[in-house]
């Protein structure tokens, strides 16, 4: 190709990759050639050469919420912005699944991941980051080389929301959370139950209820909080998808929402402002999760072995009408 368009081999490594240092008219008869010719790159004679493969991971939970493909998409355009190329991949919060998307990954020499981690997996998360795989772990927190955090203050929400159903003059409330959220995790569910406790001084346990994060799961979730406390009148859930089940299964037993029973929900997907009635929420800013999480992953990548001090991103109160 060098012959053909009359430049050196290292001119045409150098517009092939993106480097610089040539014109704008080499830059086109090279081009050119690479479509006449049907040039494609070895990207791994070039991983060998920089120790880079210029592509990344992103490992999610559950695909179907969404929560996680809209974040994906801004990843996917911060790590596009930075020249690297991300690959997907969906655990359903199974740690067995995240193990095998971690090896393939490891095997095909990306220069970095992105996890939303997979139930009780800190240790394979660690491992990874002792063997050099730079790690940006998500709404987690674990000390590891090559390993960063960057979380929502899930737990300052969840006191928003409480503050929130107070000051409605709610009395009787209910927490839904998700199966997929082990205790350690469940930093929403903390401070909800926290800034109650402290605001009303007193240590009156609200009804709780486990389900799956969906509509379903909310419907699901806010029966058996009804079959615990009949006069509830304030509901936090997990998620927006849990939070409309939730409005959903309270409208069917003839409750009126938010007069008889207010209902807040946690992400602000695009949906809550659509329903009816429209969700109240805890916002989580997806972009600056995305420039936040892909900025710690290029700074791993280029520093090998070092730690990155957590990040942890504040949220807000969006309050529409359903509380």
């Amino acid at each position: 190709m060098a012959g053909k368009v009359g430049v050196s081999p290292r001119t045409v490594s150098r517009v092939v990759n993106d480097e610089g240092g040539y014109s704008e008219q080499t830059r086109r008869k090279v081009m050119a050639a690479v479509d006449e010719l049907h040039y494609r790159p070895n990207m791994v004679a070039r991983a060998l050469i920089t120790k880079r493969s210029g592509t990344v991971g992103l490992v999610g939970g559950d695909m179907t919420d969404p929560f996680f493909p809209a974040l994906a998409e801004g990843i996917q355009q911060r790590a596009r912005g930075a020249g690297q190329t991300m690959f997907f991949a969906s655990t359903g919060s199974d740690p067995e699944r995240q193990a095998e998307v971690l090896r393939s990954f490891w095997v095909r020499a990306v220069d970095g991941v992105i996890v939303f981690p997979a139930l009780d997996s800190i240790d394979q998360l660690t491992d990874y980051g002792e063997r050099g795989l730079p790690i940006v772990v998500v709404d987690d927190f674990l000390e590891a080389p090559n390993v960063a955090c960057v979380s929502f203050d899930l737990e300052g929400g969840g006191g928003l929301a409480a503050t929130h159903l107070l000051d409605r003059g709610c009395q009787q409330m209910g927490v839904i959370s998700a199966t997929v959220s082990p205790p350690r995790r469940r930093h929403r569910e903390r401070g909800f139950l926290r800034t109650l406790a402290d605001t009303r001084g007193d240590h009156r346990p609200p009804a709780m209820a486990q389900t799956d994060p969906t509509v379903k799961g909310g419907e699901a979730g806010l029966a058996e909080l009804l079959a615990q406390m009949p006069d509830l009148d304030g509901v936090f859930a997990y998620n927006d998808l849990v939070a409309i089940g939730a409005v959903r299964a309270a409208v069917a037993s003839g409750r009126r929402v938010p007069e008889d029973i207010a209902v807040v929900g946690c992400d602000d997907i695009e949906m809550s402002s659509y329903v009816t009635p429209a969700l109240t929420t805890i916002r989580l800013d997806r972009s600056r999760l995305s420039a936040e999480a892909v900025a710690a992953l290029s700074d791993l990548i280029g520093s090998p072995g070092a730690q990155r001090e957590t990040v942890v991103l504040p949220v807000e109160l969006v309050v529409r009408e359903s509380a």
